[in-house]
């Protein structure tokens, strides 16, 4: 790779800038900061860390995939949607401190939630970029259909769970339901599931994802704590033990919900009127393969 390719590009040292530069202002008491500090230090991270992973691999979604990388954000939005209406169910969480002014709530939320896929995925990517290579072409996964189907079913039955009988008790369900259910319709319309990934004997993403949502989730509640505009969490199980806002347990939550903002992306990007390319990670729309059996070691 020629050495120009691996210059740290810009926009990483604007990510840094903006992360410092939103903090010293918030413990300085400045209100607008304090009102958007979430989505300005979520922006500054998504810039400094894209720019690692230019500097690792010598392109990134900012670098390479900008198309991609702007498709996301609105989809990001769209998809957390979901998990809105779900909460007005079950009421786990709730946000304080929000603008009075009606315009300015409704661009704190979408610029949140627009910085949700891209923090994930830059993640990701600089994981996947550290350690993918140790996780390919692996011992491959004999994942038939009669498993897609029970993935469908079984994700469909806790998810109309949640909503006949919605209680806080059951916050866990959602979350297990979506996952199931997302990674069962992906598979079956061949659009980007883990289960083919598995048949392939590929695991990079799908561990890089999980790293991804453990550090995010960390880094969410770690700057939720600080921000004038917040959320807090009401969950019944062991809500006396917090780490920042969230209940212990809650952090186990962000790593299946990285692998299913990743099957939420495909399947939007999907159904998007985009043309189909490469995705923000840079992963093609390959056709489904069926089962070859374990890949022989060579002699």
């Amino acid at each position: 790779m020629h050495e120009t390719a691996r210059r740290i590009p810009r926009h990483t040292y604007l990510g840094l800038f903006v992360i410092a530069a939103a903090e010293a202002a918030l413990f300085a008491g400045v209100k607008p900061v304090e009102m958007y500090f979430t989505p300005l230090v979520w922006t500054g991270y998504i810039l400094f860390v894209d720019g690692l992973v230019a500097r690792r691999k010598g392109e990134s979604a900012l670098t390479a995939r900008r198309k991609e990388f702007f498709i996301s954000l609105p989809l990001s939005i769209v998809c957390w949607y979901v998990f809105e209406g779900v909460n007005l169910l079950l009421r786990n969480w709730s946000y304080h401190g929000l603008p009075e002014n009606t315009a300015a709530r409704w661009v704190g939320y979408a610029w949140s939630y627009a910085t949700i896929f891209p923090g994930i995925f830059v993640t990701a990517e600089l994981v996947e970029s550290l350690i993918g290579r140790r996780l390919e072409n692996r011992r491959r996964l004999d994942i038939g259909a009669g498993v897609e189907k029970a993935f469908f079913f079984t994700g469909c039955v806790l998810f109309a769970a949640t909503l006949v009988f919605p209680s806080p008790y059951l916050c866990p369900l959602p979350w297990i339901s979506l996952l199931l259910w997302f990674e069962g319709l992906n598979d079956r319309l061949s659009i980007g599931s883990f289960s083919a990934m598995f048949r392939r004997g590929g695991y990079g993403l799908f561990v890089s994802l999980i790293i991804s949502g453990a550090v995010c989730g960390f880094l969410w509640e770690f700057w939720n704590f600080w921000a004038g505009t917040k959320w807090r969490y009401s969950v019944p199980y062991l809500s006396g033990i917090k780490i920042f806002e969230m209940p212990i347990l809650g952090y186990l939550g962000f790593m299946p919900f990285a692998l299913e903002c990743y099957l939420m992306y495909r399947l939007a990007r999907f159904l998007s009127p985009w043309d189909l390319g490469p995705d923000v990670l840079g992963r093609g729309w390959e056709p489904r393969i069926p089962f070859e059996g374990p890949r022989k070691s060579p002699r």
